[in-house]
């Protein structure tokens, strides 16, 4: 990549391409082969055709790569796609929930030879001359998942169904869709993967899906520091940089192994690589990306700051942020409950606060870690004063 003289070439890539974000797949997302395993095997399940209903929960603190996940699965389910063999891809979110009425519809719209289908007339479902489904229930107006789960085993194909941010749809309206594919995969091979913050487990429990449990949990922390690497090294090789490792492992290191902020360093990263016409990642450009990405970062941690701040939660963050870090860095079930007994409140209400916003996060069964440990640390010095200010 250079001349002769050792003079940079001209052929610098001329746009950066990581947009940390903007709810695109990175150039490369880091693997947890413990999460993707087992939603493959779904998916070989579903491709062979294998009856019955696939539940799959991914729950993590926000900017873990839920989302880039079901992009990845995506992409996974698509090299198949003729109707005896492929597999129908369904993605929901919280708005396409609001009422059954929405959900048939969305349902409909992501599998379009149903609004000719004489069919919904038989399963409780009526649609208007415009081709919009309305939903028949009881005379109470109760048990709309009977006529929902007809509709989605209805065609010829397996169906992959996710529905991203989980946690923020209504309870009710999360156990209708999980009840309408229980039905449906009586008959049909059908899988659905759903993520969420840790409060999707609270929404959960609030639906009226009681056989919820029984599918397969799969946490989504921090990236391995070997994959955190890759996340930064791989764009860089494709575009042919080099790097230095210490380099490399500083940046790693400054963005906590957190893939949302790995995209931010590595964006800045890639700037200052441009700006200098350097093909080496060097500690000064590292020194940059962090001084650059030092701003928005704070930000980020000014919004979860004022979360707890209204829910007069504090406190609570202070003491916890401190004996975390007394205990470096991870807890048992013992020692957070010590510390959470010393504030007023229920136990159970105060661990699922900071479990649900993803401030301690727990991969095992007696283990507690931070969910992004320099969040501790703005924490502990945000509060050093008191608990006022905006």
């Amino acid at each position: 990549n250079h001349d002769g003289d050792g003079s940079v070439m001209s052929d610098i890539p001329a746009m950066n391409p990581i947009h940390p974000g903007a709810g695109l797949p990175p150039l490369y997302m880091g693997h947890r082969p413990e999460v993707e395993r087992p939603l493959l095997d779904m998916l070989d399940r579903l491709k062979h055709g294998q009856q019955g209903p696939h539940f799959h929960y991914l729950y993590g603190p926000r900017g873990n790569g839920k989302t880039v996940l079901l992009h990845w699965l995506d992409e996974q389910a698509a090299p198949q796609r003729d109707a005896a063999s492929g597999v129908t891809r369904i993605h929901l979110l919280p708005e396409d929930m609001r009422t059954p009425e929405t959900l048939a519809n969305a349902l409909v719209e992501a599998r379009p030879w149903l609004s000719r289908s004489l069919k919904r007339l038989r399963m409780g479902l009526k649609a208007d001359a415009s081709g919009s489904v309305s939903v028949s229930m009881d005379g109470q107006g109760n048990n709309p998942s009977p006529p929902l789960g007809r509709l989605l085993a209805d065609g010829t194909s397996a169906v992959l169904l996710t529905l991203d941010e989980a946690h923020e749809a209504d309870p009710q309206m999360l156990g209708d869709l999980l009840n309408a594919v229980q039905y449906a995969g009586r008959t049909r091979p059908v899988g659905v993967v759903v993520t969420g913050t840790p409060g999707l487990v609270d929404a959960l429990d609030a639906s009226n899906a009681t056989f919820w449990s029984r599918g397969r949990h799969l946490p989504v922390g921090l990236l391995p520091r070997g994959e955190a690497l890759a996340v930064l090294a791989q764009p860089l090789a494709q575009a042919g940089y080099t790097r230095e490792d210490r380099a490399l492992a500083a940046l790693a290191q400054a963005a906590d192994d957190y893939p949302f902020f790995l995209q931010l360093y590595g964006e800045a990263a890639w700037n200052a690589l441009q700006q200098s016409h350097a093909w080496t990642l060097s500690t000064e450009h590292v020194e940059d990306a962090i001084r650059a990405v030092e701003p928005r970062r704070r930000q980020y941690y000014q919004d979860r700051y004022r979360e707890f701040r209204k829910d007069g939660a504090l406190p609570l963050v202070r003491d916890v942020a401190l004996a975390f870090r007394d205990a470096g860095g991870a807890m048992t079930d013992s020692q957070l409950d010590a510390v959470l007994a010393k504030h007023e409140g229920a136990p159970g209400t105060k661990l699922s606060l900071l479990y649900g916003r993803g401030f301690i996060w727990q991969d095992g069964d007696d283990h507690w870690t931070l969910g992004i440990p320099s969040l501790m640390d703005y924490m502990i010095e945000r509060t050093a004063s008191g608990f006022g200010g905006r």
